[in-house]
């Protein structure tokens, strides 16, 4: 497992991203932002797939009127909103409308999971926008370095399933690869 930064050089790099060994390919690493905002959430024929396989939850009043199409167009939306939003974060170039990573990043909580302490690192995030579907989820350092472990698409109103369970095996693979290697702040993720 390998961590890359996302929008800046490493050494000012506040957010990063897993590249799992799983996703290498002919020694190319690809991290999992990257394979989230442009191949899969980029990608209409996954897109299109992925909503049909979660079709059921369309018929929740939480989407109640909107088609698949418009959810699709939505994602596209989000996408180009979302990763400006957190570019401008990384940068640390504060806008009266934009949000530091702190806000974007927040507290997972969930239940039975916000009662475990180990838990108090794992983060979500969505857009800053009204019924938005992305989902990034990542774990945050000591200080205050944000690691995108994975993410997936909202299509039902609260957060639980099988999408959910694989980021939050993510989330503890990650962690326990961290803990093994010592690595508790972002001198630990530059080589």
């Amino acid at each position: 497992m390998k961590f890359m930064p996302i929008f800046t050089e490493p050494e000012y790099c506040d957010l990063w991203s897993t590249c799992y060994p799983e996703h290498e390919i002919n020694e190319e690493i690809k991290d999992i932002y990257s394979i989230l905002m442009d191949d899969k959430w980029a990608d209409d024929k996954y897109l299109l797939e992925f909503i049909k396989q979660n079709e059921e939850c369309l018929n929740d009043n939480y989407w109640a009127g909107v088609d698949m199409f418009e959810i699709i167009n939505n994602i596209k939306i989000e996408m180009a909103s979302f990763d400006e939003e957190l570019y401008l974060a990384d940068q640390n170039k504060q806008m009266n409308n934009s949000r530091s990573l702190d806000k974007i990043f927040l507290k997972l909580h969930q239940n039975i999971y916000s009662l475990n302490t180990f838990n108090e690192t794992y983060r979500k995030a969505r857009p800053n926008l009204n019924r938005s579907i992305i989902r990034l989820y990542g774990i945050e350092l000591s200080d205050k370095t944000i690691i995108i472990t994975g993410g997936t698409l909202k299509l039902k109103q609260k957060m639980i399933g099988e999408n959910f369970d694989i980021e939050l095996k993510n989330l503890k693979r990650v962690q326990t690869y961290l803990n093994k290697q010592g690595i508790i702040d972002r001198a630990g993720l530059i080589d």
